[in-house]
């Protein structure tokens, strides 16, 4: 996955290159404001899209208005799961190519917008990021894998791009879960994790 967040456009061109050669596994999509997104593909066929909590159509329509993401490509022959609900023909041509048209002008400015901030001067920075204990990240990674599945490495790698404090990792990760409840028992988890490691 690119460290760097690019236009919607060629995001969702990279996911038509892994449906052309009929790729199966997990298309993990995150924007810039963390929302994420997992996409299905069993032999180049979009069996599921979920965003920000919506499923199919709903998810395609959310996404649809995300400006700048980034893509990662996790392989796996998954086994169809029954009969969940399809996308519509409207919802599968637009992820498949409909998007070109309406997102090429928008592509055309962020791309105006990102040459103009690179031409400006960069803020200074604080201060160089603390190096964080290869064994802590893993251990949090761990603990946030059995509450958020298989995003939850993306995810991680997120939060410790913008944090180097662990404890500010597990709150931030924290947000993603479904209740207050999930969100204090993840917390207590990866607390007593790590814990373990001193």
């Amino acid at each position: 996955m690119s460290h760097e967040f690019r236009p919607l456009i060629e995001v969702l061109r990279e996911l038509n290159a892994l449906v052309q050669i009929e790729a199966s596994g997990f298309v993990f999509l995150v924007t810039e404001e963390l929302h994420s997104g997992i996409i299905r593909l069993h032999n180049g066929q979009v069996k599921e899209v979920t965003f920000r909590m919506l499923r199919n159509d709903e998810a395609v329509q959310g996404l649809s208005m995300v400006s700048t993401a980034k893509l990662r490509f996790q392989p796996n022959d998954i086994p169809s799961y029954g009969n969940k609900m399809a996308l519509n023909p409207a919802s599968m041509k637009w992820l498949l190519g409909g998007f070109e048209q309406e997102l090429a002008g928008r592509s055309e400015t962020t791309a105006a917008i990102a040459a103009a901030t690179a031409r400006a001067p960069a803020a200074p920075t604080d201060a160089a990021p603390a190096w964080v204990d290869k064994r802590v990240r893993e251990t949090i990674e761990q603990v946030a894998l059995n509450y958020l599945g298989p995003i939850a490495g993306m995810l991680c790698q997120e939060a410790f791009e913008t944090r180097h404090d662990p404890k500010q990792v597990v709150a931030h990760l924290a947000t993603y879960l479904n209740s207050p409840q999930e969100s204090r028992r993840f917390i207590d988890d990866a607390h007593k994790a790590l814990g373990a490691l001193r």
